[in-house]
C-alpha cells in the first residue's frame, strides 16, 4: 500500500510539472522533448504508441497526447511500478 502512494505522489508531481510546461495536451515534439529526444517528433509518436497512449486529433494532420497519460507512463517506465 505504501508503494502505491509513493507511485501516486510521483505521478502527481510529474503531471503538475508537465502541466506547467505544456498544458493538458502535448504535441509529439513535446513528448520527444520530455524524453530527451528533441527535436525528433517521430520519437514522441513511436513512444506513445509503444506505451498505448491514444492520440487526440486536433485537426486533419495534428495530433496530441494527454499530459496525464504521458506523465503516468514516464513515471511507471522509471521502474517505480
Amino acid at each position: 500500500m505504501a508503494a502505491m502512494s509513493v507511485l501516486n505522489r510521483a505521478i502527481a508531481e510529474k503531471r503538475r510539472l508537465m502541466y506547467e510546461r505544456y498544458g493538458g495536451i502535448m504535441s509529439p515534439t513535446d513528448v520527444a522533448k520530455e524524453l530527451g529526444y528533441y527535436p525528433k517528433p517521430s520519437v514522441g509518436d513511436r513512444w506513445a504508441v509503444k506505451h498505448e497512449i491514444p492520440a487526440v486529433r486536433l485537426g486533419p494532420r495534428k495530433r496530441g497526447y494527454e499530459t496525464d497519460l504521458v506523465a503516468k507512463a514516464i513515471v511507471q517506465g522509471r521502474g517505480m511500478a
